[in-house]
């Protein structure tokens, strides 16, 4: 049997280092680019092309440690061309498809 109630010593916090502000650490809401809601849209390549696009996948996963896809590469790829404009798409185009 206990001799009288239990308590807890008293928490004490250490108290900020000299110079330095008080800071509080929070969570930041980061908005991504889901793609779960979206219906899947069907691309045909030819069996050259999907092994061009599994290779550079994983030439890409060897560098990060976040999941590279297919789709991931083909989604990065429409942000390459939106950057390189619509004149050089189309020379790829004529030269490569």
């Amino acid at each position: 049997m206990a001799k009288g109630p239990l308590t807890r010593p008293a928490m004490v916090k250490p108290e900020p280092a000299q110079g330095e502000t008080k800071t509080r650490l929070s969570n930041v809401k980061v908005n991504r680019n889901r793609t779960t809601s979206e219906n899947p849209k069907t691309i045909r390549m030819t069996p050259a092309e999907k092994v061009m696009c599994s290779e550079l996948v994983d030439e890409i996963q060897d560098l990060t440690t976040k999941t590279i896809t297919d789709s991931t590469v083909l989604r990065a790829a429409l942000y390459l061309a939106k950057e390189v404009g619509p004149e050089k798409m189309l020379e790829m185009i004529k030269e490569h498809l």
